[in-house]
């Protein structure tokens, strides 16, 4: 073959290819050559293209069992009067410490602070209206107790009027003692206090039943403290219902001196309970008064008096008891009462037999009027606190 059919056979050959690439050029579309993705990104291997995809969020953490939460509750606490006295005297007086064992191993303490800590000049009581103001350092003596909250819903609330008031805010504020019942702020007293305590929210309502000076309804204390027939009450202690693990409510009504619960205490104590309250601490009779139950929960009608001056007409002035209510992780509830005599206006824990077996006499006694079904006393524990449940038999 010549070197010139070569040549035509390679020029025609080269024609051919070109030719092909250039058809190959010519059918990209332009559009799909700007929606691929950079050339890198096609080189990311399979593997972590699959690691990009979202993975299943992963199961919760399995939580730890909730620890049982104990509960202390006491009655009237007034640091007016001689009690008043001897904290302006001696900066060392401590009037709890005779039933600090059992406020010690609380988780929560509670009482209700039956005087309003105001700076009145050394003045602690107003005999000729029955009055109590203890002084602002009875704060730091209920937060060392300790007490982690305390009511400010009742009678002597307005004692030694707005000021008054106002100042045992700022008493209790300055100690850390949260309170429950009232408000500086126009209808906040109707709102719980919320504790959180071992991983439980807990919700103490407080109200009281009763007025010293005069009609509540027209009174400028019912913008800040709270009543217990006003509807805002169960409104709100529902809500609670819904979000906080435990319910209380703090009740300040009744007859004073009297074993029996009256009527007006009975139908409120009820009322909370159904709308899902899970216990109710009450006083102001200033003697204790039985227990009841409303399906399983307990109902204190009367803790009776913790830091008062007994009445000599009244033996039971001076005796009374610290109720114990240990909420369980399932909500069972244990309840228990620590009994103690008052001696100078000053609680301690009656660990004698004979004063404990008084106490859970009463206590038997007065709960058949508390409800349906009465309380059986078991056994006595090392604090000489004996257990309480509703009586079967």
């Amino acid at each position: 073959m010549s070197g010139v059919t070569v040549g035509r056979m390679l020029a025609q050959l080269a024609r051919a290819v070109g030719l092909s690439l250039g058809l190959l050029a010519c059918s990209k579309d332009p559009a799909r050559e700007q929606a691929r993705p950079p050339s890198r990104a096609s080189a990311v291997p399979s593997a972590a293209l699959a690691s990009a995809t979202p993975a299943p969020a992963p199961a919760p953490a399995p939580q730890p069992p909730r620890s049982p939460l104990v509960l202390v509750a006491g009655g009237d606490v007034n640091l007016g009067r001689k009690v008043g006295q001897r904290i302006l005297r001696d900066a060392a007086f401590d009037p709890f410490v005779g039933i600090r064992p059992v406020l010690s191993r609380a988780d929560i303490a509670f009482a209700n602070l039956e005087s309003p800590l105001s700076d009145q000049n050394g003045e602690t009581e107003d005999r000729s209206r029955l009055a109590f103001v203890g002084p602002p350092a009875g704060a730091g003596l209920l937060a060392r107790a300790p007490f982690h909250v305390v009511s400010v819903a009742n009678n002597h609330a307005w004692d030694y009027e707005r000021r008054g008031f106002l100042d045992t805010l700022t008493a209790l504020e300055g100690a850390g003692v949260p309170f429950a019942g009232g408000s500086r702020l126009p209808g906040s007293q109707y709102e719980p206090v919320v504790l959180t305590v071992k991983g439980w929210s807990v919700a103490l309502f407080a109200v009281t039943h009763l007025w010293n000076p005069g009609g509540f309804a027209n009174h400028e204390a019912r913008e800040h403290v709270a009543w217990a027939d006003d509807p805002r009450l169960l409104q709100a202690l529902r809500a609670a219902r819904k979000t906080h693990d435990l319910v209380l409510v703090s009740y300040h009504g009744g007859k004073e001196y009297v074993e029996n619960a009256a009527q007006e205490p009975l139908d409120f104590a009820r009322s909370v309970m159904a709308a899902g309250a899970d216990a109710v601490l009450a006083h102001h009779p200033h003697v204790p008064q039985g227990v009841g139950w409303y399906e399983g929960r307990p109902i204190f009608y009367s803790l009776g008096n913790l830091v008062f001056g007994r009445h000599r007409d009244h033996p039971w002035t001076g005796r009374g008891y610290l109720a114990r209510l240990t909420f369980m992780p399932d909500k069972r509830v244990e309840v228990a009462a620590c009994p103690y005599l008052i001696d100078k206006s000053l609680p301690h824990l009656a660990i004698e037999p004979a004063a404990q077996q008084m106490v859970v006499r009463y206590l038997r006694r007065a709960s058949t009027f508390a409800s349906a079904v009465g309380t059986d006393v078991r056994a006595v524990d090392e604090q000489g606190c004996f257990e309480l449940v509703p009586d079967a038999g």
